[in-house]
């Protein structure tokens, strides 16, 4: 009995920047080796455990049994897209085709650009990894250049807190008792998948300028705002009177 593909997927979806496993399980595979080839260019990447590309981030990883080999594919980009053929060196040469689709993911945060809200209140950001063929490793949170932590105290009582969801594709940013130093850039970056942010503003007083909690936008204009704007429309009218004042006078 020659060599035989045992079942196994025949299109693996991952994300940019992340690892691309194509797997290629083989039966009574003997002394014959097998290769993995990129179908668009028919370009041999490895034959057995040789490696036949320039480009690091291919390689072979050959199981502990000899039947299993998995092309392994670092930091995907989306050329890498297409097909990828597992063929064996039997007498007539067999061959699987395993396609590799690569898609962009994009972290989402519920909500505006912009939120603002008053001291003391509490700031609740929620981010969605989307597009994601599976939960990412891990959720990163930026206020600004710095990584946020979850290690700061607010009295006796712990005043940031980041939970991620049950089935991994959200992640919750907590901030307790929010003050001026809190207002900044905050930037969710899922692990492969493309970043999101938003802008905090926290406002001291009752009656603050720009004020939707937790959604952002501008709800009204101050009194001395709305002056101001009066006395700019009351000087372009003036001087509009005195250029047609000027005009007619030449001719």
């Amino acid at each position: 009995v020659g060599p035989s593909f045992d079942t196994g997927p025949e299109s693996v979806v991952v994300s940019v920047g992340s690892t691309a496993y194509l797997a290629c399980r083989v039966r009574q595979l003997g002394d014959r080796k097998v290769s993995w080839i990129r179908k668009r260019d028919l370009h041999i990447l490895t034959f057995g455990q040789v490696t036949y590309t320039n480009d690091a981030r291919f390689s072979v990883i050959k199981s502990a049994t000899g039947d299993l080999w998995t092309l392994r594919i670092r930091s995907v980009q989306l050329r890498d897209a297409g097909l990828y053929e597992c063929q064996v060196s039997s007498e007539p040469k067999i061959s699987k085709a395993v396609r590799l689709k690569v898609v962009v993911s994009q972290a989402y945060i519920h909500g505006s650009p912009e939120m603002y809200i008053r001291s003391g209140s509490d700031i609740s950001l929620s981010c969605v990894a989307k597009d994601m063929p599976e939960p990412p490793t891990h959720f990163t949170w930026y206020k600004g250049l710095q990584i946020f932590s979850t290690g700061g105290n607010d009295g006796h009582q712990l005043k940031v807190t980041i939970e991620t969801s049950q089935h991994g594709l959200e992640n919750l940013l907590l901030i307790r008792n929010a003050v001026a130093g809190d207002s900044g850039n905050y930037t969710c970056i899922p692990a492969g998948a493309e970043p999101a942010s938003i802008v905090v503003h926290v406002l001291n007083g009752e009656h603050p300028a720009a004020m939707q909690h937790g959604h952002g936008g501008i709800s009204r204009t101050q009194p001395g705002a709305r002056f101001q704007h009066y006395v700019l429309l009351a000087t372009l009218l003036l001087l509009l009177h005195r250029y047609l004042s000027w005009n007619r006078q030449l001719r």
